[in-house]
C-alpha cells in the first residue's frame, strides 16, 4: 500500500497512451515524436520507419514463442529499465492474436480453447500494469475494430474501437486513448493524420489528461505531453 498526497502529483509525469488505428495509418511513425531513450516491443515487426534513429532500441518477437518472448521482454525492462525514458508496445492487437495462435497449435482442434482467452485477457492487463509501475511514460498501439452498439431505444450504430480483449479493463488504467484517422482538410485540400481523443458515438477515446482537446495532429501529441511534463518539473 502506498500513500499519495494530491498537492505532490506531477498530473502528466510517466503517462499512459493508447492509440488505435486501421493498419498502415501511421501509429509507429509517432514514435519518431518521443523525447528521450525510448525501448519498444515490435510484435508485427513494422519497425523500418523507425531507420536511423539513434535513440530506439528494438525488440522483435518469435511469433512460435511469443508467451516466453515477452516474458523475457519484461524480464529485460525491469533489469534495464533505468536506461529507458519511454516503453512502446507496437502493436498489443497483433500480440493477442501470435499468443492465441500458439495456443491453437497445441490443440487438437486447432483452435484456441475457452480458458486460453481469459488467460490472455489477464496477461494483457497484467502487462500493462507492470509496465505503469516503472514510472516510464508507456505507448501502446493497437488496430481498430468496428462493433456495432444496439441502442437501448432501438435501433445499431457503428462504433470504432480499439481491437483489443479485456477493452474496458485497459481503457480502466489508461489516461488517453486515441483514435487516429486521416482527415480530409478543405480548407488546404490535403490529408491530415489526426488523434481524435473525445469519445463519440462512432469513437471509443478517453481523456483524462489534457481534457480540452477534441482533436490533437498525429505527431503533436506526444511532444505536447512531454513538454508539459518538462515545464511541470522546472
Amino acid at each position: 500500500m502506498e500513500f499519495i498526497k494530491a498537492k505532490d502529483i506531477e498530473r502528466f509525469n510517466n503517462w499512459s497512451v493508447l492509440i488505435y488505428s486501421e493498419p498502415g495509418k501511421g501509429k509507429t511513425s509517432m514514435v519518431k515524436s518521443l523525447q528521450g531513450r525510448t525501448l519498444l516491443l515490435s510484435a508485427d515487426g513494422m519497425y523500418h520507419v523507425l531507420a536511423e534513429l539513434d535513440n530506439v532500441d528494438i525488440v522483435t518477437i518469435d511469433p512460435k514463442k511469443s508467451h516466453d518472448e515477452l516474458t523475457n521482454f519484461l524480464k529485460f525492462v525491469f533489469e534495464h529499465h533505468d536506461k529507458y525514458d519511454n516503453i512502446v508496445i507496437d502493436n498489443l492487437s497483433t500480440y493477442q492474436k501470435m499468443w492465441l495462435n500458439e495456443r491453437a497449435r497445441e490443440t487438437t482442434s486447432g483452435n484456441p480453447e475457452i480458458q486460453h482467452y481469459a488467460i490472455i485477457d489477464r496477461i494483457m492487463f497484467d502487462t500493462i500494469l507492470s509496465l505503469k509501475k516503472l514510472n516510464k511514460n508507456l505507448l501502446i498501439f493497437a488496430h481498430e475494430k468496428q462493433v456495432e452498439i444496439v441502442r437501448q431505444s432501438g435501433g445499431t450504430y457503428t462504433q470504432f474501437q480499439p481491437d483489443l480483449r479485456n477493452l474496458d479493463a485497459i481503457m480502466g488504467i489508461t489516461p488517453i486513448v486515441g483514435r487516429l484517422i486521416i482527415f480530409a482538410n478543405k480548407d488546404t485540400n490535403e490529408d491530415e493524420r489526426i488523434i481524435v481523443l473525445q469519445p463519440t458515438q462512432a469513437t471509443r477515446a478517453k481523456d483524462q489528461l489534457i481534457g480540452d482537446l477534441p482533436t490533437i495532429g498525429q505527431m503533436e501529441l506526444l511532444p505536447k505531453l512531454q513538454k508539459t511534463n518538462l515545464k511541470e518539473n522546472d
